[in-house]
């Protein structure tokens, strides 16, 4: 019984730690890219706002499009409702929250430059959980989510 206990005091400990790990780590964080595609802005902004094609060249499993923006499914499973502030072929700045109790920005930049568009897209990602803290900067990184997606879009516009 005595070993029980110990164990058990253990775990609450351990249990204690890491939700203190996480109250500790920042509720929010960000992802930043860019690259040059060889497209106009316009071109550029055609693909990003034609969301309902983004399961042909992203991994998403499905987009619906709703009366304020689109519900995106990711391959992951839980669904991410996006609502657009902006979309104009200088910036798209959008707002999102996900089931899984995440919110946040994304926005894009785009500036003509020698050879196509510069596209810079930062991601801000708050997540008020701290397991949720913990658990996102184990199985999700920002920097390489915004890499691949610019990546997605580069190849999709210029092909």
């Amino acid at each position: 019984m005595r070993i029980l206990v110990l164990f058990l005091g253990a775990i609450a400990l351990l249990m204690g730690l890491v939700l203190s790990a996480g109250f500790l780590l920042p509720a929010t964080r960000e992802g930043r890219a860019q690259t040059v595609i060889a497209a106009s802005p316009d071109q550029i902004l055609a693909v990003i706002a034609d969301v309902e094609s983004q399961p042909e060249w992203r991994a998403v499993k499905s987009v619906t499009k709703t009366g304020s923006g689109w519900i995106e499914a990711p391959m992951r499973g839980e669904q991410i409702i996006f609502v657009a502030e902006e979309m104009t072929a200088t910036r798209v700045r959008l707002r999102f929250t996900s089931a899984a109790g995440l919110s946040g920005a994304w926005e894009a930049v785009m500036e003509k430059v020698p050879g196509g568009t510069r596209i810079r897209i930062v991601e801000r990602t708050t997540s008020p959980s701290p397991i949720g803290r913990i658990l996102a900067r184990l199985f999700f990184d920002p920097t390489s989510f915004a890499e691949e997606y610019l990546a997605a879009l580069k190849a999709r516009v210029e092909a």
